[in-house]
């Protein structure tokens, strides 16, 4: 049983999966004939080891950011975008070649926005409005 796909999508994926590693190739040749040998080998063993540190990282903090946020009375997708943001600059990281750190410090530099600081933690806020002519309490009604 063979399946056939049709259409230039097949093509277009197989020339990016061979044109992208080829182009990165030819960019680290490039970089060490400008700068060395001996500073290319620093550079990418560099960036796969802060590559493999911020995945490390990633995995093993992301549970606490997510219980502080949802203290703070934010919406967990922040820091879980955040998270997801660095976990694939750490992949970029990891990939040889100057174009993936190039967009894994992107990543890296891409501002994160905040609840604002001003908001009251979950406790304080009230879960319903309070209309002014209602009191709460509790009654028992007597026959």
């Amino acid at each position: 049983m063979s399946m056939r796909v049709t259409g230039g999508g097949a093509w277009l994926a197989l020339i990016i999966a061979v044109a992208i590693p080829a182009l990165e190739i030819v960019g680290i040749y490039q970089i060490a004939q400008k700068i060395g040998w001996g500073w290319t080998l620093v550079w990418l063993i560099s960036a796969i080891w802060i590559g493999a540190t911020l995945i490390r990282a990633q995995h093993s903090d992301l549970p606490t950011r997510l219980k502080q946020a949802m203290a703070r009375g934010e919406a967990p997708f922040g820091e879980v975008w955040a998270s997801g943001r660095r976990l694939l600059a750490g992949v970029l990281l990891i990939l040889p070649g100057a174009g993936s750190d190039l967009l894994a410090l992107l990543l890296l530099l891409w501002p994160t926005t905040r609840a604002p600081a001003h908001m009251p933690p979950p406790s304080a806020r009230q879960t319903r409005p309070v209309e002014p002519d209602v009191i709460e309490g509790e009654f028992r009604r007597e026959d």
